[in-house]
């Protein structure tokens, strides 16, 4: 059972995403929602089209996400002055301070989950991990 891959991914998900969970729970944050904080951090007033697009994450997910971040003033949301039927997110003062500290937070994660590996190994299991996303994506379309 310990050779089991399905197993053995489900346990490391499920521990990374308890550390992330307690390590940002200072930030009122919850991990789900730093991909779109340091997305607009990267590229504010995005569409809410793109911004789900850039996530991996259906239309509904978004429109909850958003809605739940608007709430807590760490984004806020506006029609596009030329197309009002595009609705642009944009971060906040206070998203852009949690993003900033997120960022420290994401670091010391990483620090933990890669520690005694070096940095060929570190970049081999990116790139597995990436050759993985791209199988299921293509799995998915199939």
């Amino acid at each position: 059972m310990e050779n089991c891959m399905q197993l053995l991914i489900h346990q490391v998900m499920h521990l990374y995403l308890q550390r992330s969970i307690h390590l940002l729970k200072d930030l009122n944050i919850h991990p789900g929602q730093c991909g779109m904080l340091w997305a607009l951090n990267q590229h504010d007033g995005v569409s809410q089209k793109e911004l789900a697009s850039k996530m991996r994450i259906t239309p509904p997910s978004i429109t909850v996400m958003i809605r739940k971040m608007e709430m807590e003033k760490l984004i806020e949301k506006y029609q596009d002055e030329k197309d009002q039927r595009i609705t642009r997110i944009y971060i906040t003062e206070k998203g852009r301070k949690i993003a900033e500290r997120m960022d420290l937070v994401l670091k010391q994660m990483e620090k933990e989950a890669f520690a005694n590996m070096s940095e060929e190994e570190i970049v081999l299991l990116q790139r597995l991990l990436f050759q993985v996303r791209e199988n299921l994506i293509s799995g998915d379309k199939g």
